[in-house]
């Protein structure tokens, strides 16, 4: 540090970019004609834009179910699965865990292991039993033993949560 600002100012000008951003996010989610085609863009946007995106979600879910596809190919993506599952939790689990589940068959059949992971953390993360059983079941048949590891893992969180 320079000296020029102690360690309370440096705090105090965090804690007003955060008063900021909160109402910048207010005034967008108010404001916006066109909020989803714009949060659309932005989760398939540059890195910073989906972030933010993610972000802004995760605190005012109410475009969640209409960017699930965007979300769900987010949350197969090392940079932002977990705030991609925290994004699609935020939203309304009676509305989001159907198209979760049908958005997530379609991507099954070119997954690889790590994706087949993903997929999985996201149903565990949603806390979507039933889901999680499904692909349990799928995996065993897998000719890739790296998948097959998958559903072992599965089996072991679904008996570990009986």
């Amino acid at each position: 540090m320079d000296g020029s600002k102690s360690d309370e100012d440096l705090w105090a000008l965090v804690v007003t970019a955060e008063q900021q951003a909160a109402r910048a996010r207010a005034d967008f989610y108010r404001g916006a004609g066109s909020r989803r085609a714009v949060l659309s863009a932005a989760l398939r946007g540059a890195i910073w834009e989906q972030g933010t995106a993610l972000s802004f979600l995760q605190r005012l879910p109410g475009d969640v179910a209409s960017l699930l596809e965007e979300l769900v190919d987010l949350a197969m993506s090392p940079r932002f699965a977990l705030e991609a599952r925290k994004a699609i939790a935020a939203g309304s689990p009676q509305v989001t865990r159907p198209e979760v589940r049908r958005l997530v068959e379609e991507r099954l059949p070119t997954a690889d292991a790590d994706d087949w992971r993903r997929l999985v953390e996201l149903h565990l993360h949603l806390n979507d039993r039933v889901a999680l059983r499904g692909l349990a079941a799928r995996v065993e048949k897998s000719e890739d033993p790296e998948v097959r590891e998958v559903g072992q893992d599965v089996l072991a969180w679904l008996s570990e949560d009986s």
